[in-house]
Parts: structure tokens; sequence; C-alpha cells
């Protein structure tokens, strides 16, 4: 197959290394890939993996140009499956699809736009557009978990257009040695002047509203001001960068934590593993996702973990996560003080059950063959 990825985006995030996934799958199997997508730290990625990539960046959110010239790419490369990510993108990859006549045009954006952190006109806009693009020129559109699925419908999108594949987890990049974990976590200590034997609550994910740093930070706040305060350090590492980034650090001063706060900022992908040997603890307090692929991250390095009680992540976590209320701080900080009780004396603690649980829902394997499977049964329509 000739398959062709449209996104716009080119930066390091979980849409984008999604799609790295699909890259690197498909081409595997044998297919011809392609990649649109603006320049970014993924566009040299995606070629490693042995894409071909053209750098182009949607200037409107319908951009006529773009559009033409992505009619004549399919017509010449004969591109037969065309997979677009994300709002902008899949609109005019859906409608140059549609003009080029290309067999297979599938759709995804990752989380919900009801969901979206945006003002309500804007919302209802995106979503207005969204599902009149989707239901008329997609062929399928993408999501990740079967309460994803509930809600495209409740956004209008049609029932027999929702197809659900959830992501899958590369476990080659987290397959350390426990002396491995023990030198990596000696070496962000000591970069980012931890004490040795600090307790480490991390995340790690871009620093945008949706992610529910603010909560976080509070949470953190309160839980330093428990008892377990004069016992031990305890930190707190959010590894990302992003709009929020100052806004963050602000307030971890305000709230009088700052000393006991690190924010990493953007990082390089093989730095990540670094992070979660590091966490004691990883805390996922998202108020807004489609999948979380770094939930599935922690959970194959055996982290306890505790994020929000968003349905798609209790979907993904299952019984080997414990849940807060989402939003609310209060909530998140007895978790942690639950939590450090149950374990904070028995030194790091790795759960061979959230590996499993990883392993046997979240391959490599069964994600691309879902993917290779959808796209032949249109092809072959």
């Amino acid at each position: 197959m000739k398959i062709l990825y449209v996104l716009n985006s080119g930066k390091y995030g979980g849409m984008e290394w999604h799609v790295n996934d699909l890259v690197k799958g498909m081409i595997k199997a044998g297919n011809e890939v392609y990649v649109w997508c603006p320049d970014g730290e993924m566009t040299e990625v995606f070629k490693r993996l042995g894409a071909q990539v053209f750098v182009k960046q949607i200037k409107k959110d319908i951009d006529h140009p773009y559009i033409k010239e992505l009619v004549t790419f399919i017509k010449q490369k004969g591109i037969e499956v065309i997979h677009a990510h994300e709002l902008k993108a899949i609109c005019n990859a859906l409608v140059a699809g549609n003009k080029a006549g290309v067999k297979v045009k599938i759709s995804h954006s990752h989380t919900p736009i009801s969901q979206w952190q945006i003002g309500k006109f804007r919302k209802k806009l995106d979503l207005f557009i969204y599902r009149r693009f989707v239901n008329k020129y997609s062929d399928a559109e993408i999501a990740l978990t079967l309460s994803v699925k509930k809600i495209k419908i409740g956004e209008g999108i049609k029932e027999d257009k929702l197809v659900v594949i959830p992501n899958a987890l590369d476990t080659t990049k987290y397959d350390i040695t426990p002396n491995q974990r023990s030198e990596f976590e000696e070496e962000i200590k000591k970069r980012y002047e931890i004490p040795k034997t600090a307790f480490v609550f991390g995340t790690v994910g871009r620093l945008t509203e949706e992610k529910g740093h603010i909560t976080l930070l509070k949470a953190f706040e309160k839980f330093l001001k428990s008892d377990f305060f004069h016992k031990r350090d305890f930190y707190l590492m959010i590894a990302g960068g992003g709009k929020l980034e100052e806004e963050l650090k602000n307030k971890a001063k305000e709230l009088k934590i700052n000393d006991k706060v690190v924010i990493v900022g953007f990082f390089d992908e093989c730095e990540k593993v670094k992070f979660y040997s590091t966490f004691d603890a990883f805390l996922f307090p998202s108020v807004a996702e489609g999948f979380g692929v770094v939930l599935i991250e922690a959970l194959y390095m055996g982290l306890p973990t505790i994020c929000s009680n968003l349905e798609v992540l209790k979907e993904v976590g299952n019984d080997v996560v414990d849940y807060f209320e989402k939003g609310n701080s209060h909530s998140l900080a007895q978790k942690m003080t639950g939590l450090y009780e149950k374990i904070g004396g028995e030194g790091k603690i790795i759960s061979d059950k959230s590996k499993l649980r990883v392993e046997k829902e979240y391959s490599m394997q069964k994600f691309v063959s879902n993917y290779l499977g959808l796209y032949q049964k249109f092809l072959n329509k």
C-alpha cells in the first residue's frame, strides 16, 4: 500500500509519537509511507524510520493552496490511503483526498473536541465543522477507547464511522535492568540537585491547560503540610515543556513550594526513561485525554500511579491505578498521602501486575495489525 500520514505538527507529543508508531509499523510491514507535516524534531524521526517526509504547514483552517498541492501530490504518487490527525490536518486532507479520489480516508482527532480547554463558541464551531467533514468525507474516524467512542457519538459523529483501536507501547525503550534504573535515577537527581534519599512524585507531558498541572501543584502543597513532611524529603518533578511553563513556575513560587518542584522543560525522547527511573510514584492529573500514552509508559515501568478519574483513563488503567476526582487538589493530596503511607517505607516499588497489563492490552503487534486490517478493509471495498 501507498500510505500518506498528514499532521500539522512536527514537534514531540503524544499524537506525533502515535504517528511514529504507525510509520514504523507500516514500513516494517512492507508498505510505502509518506508524511506531510511542518518542520520539527519529528520530521527527522520519520525520515530515519524510512518515510518520505515533506515539510508542509497548514496556514488557514481551510488552506486552498495547501489542498491544491496535496491533490496533485496524491495523484502523482498514487496514494491509496490518507490518514490525517487533528482538526486542521483532517479537514484539509479529507477535502484533498476526496478531490483526488483516494480509496481510503481515515480521520483521527485524538482528544475529543468537546474536551478541549478552549472557549465555548470556538468549541461549538470546531465541533460543527469537524462532524460535517468527518461524516461526509471520512471512511473511518478512530477512537482510542470505547469511552472516547461514546463521547464522539455524543459530538455527532456517526456511529458506523467510528472504529476503536487503542494506542500501543514500544516496550523496547523501557526494558532496562535494575542497575540501569539506579544509574538513571542517580544521574537525574544529581542533574537537578535532588537529594539521593528524596521521594519523588513525577509526571510527564506537555504543559498545557488540559494536563491539570495547576491542580497537581496545589495538591503537592497540601501534601507537604501533612505529618510526613518532617520525616522525609519530597520533590515533585514535572518533565515536559509548553506554553504554561512560566505560569507553573510562578504558581510554585506563589505556593512557596518552588524549592521542592523541578520543571524540566522540553527534553529529548531518550531522556524519558531516565525520568521514569527517578520517580517513586507517577501522577497524571489530566482533565481531558484521548488515551494517555504516558500512563501506559509509567505502568510498564511498574510505577505506583494515581490519575484523574476520567472514564478513558479508568478504561486504560483498570485496577492497576488509583484514581482521584478530576480537578480536585484535595482529593489528589489525599491519594498521595495514602500512597506514601502504603509504600513510603518500602523503598522503590515496582509492580509486575501493571507491566503485564500493558504487555497484554497494548502490544505494538496488535496495534499495527489492527490498522493494516482497517486500511485493507476499505481498499477491498
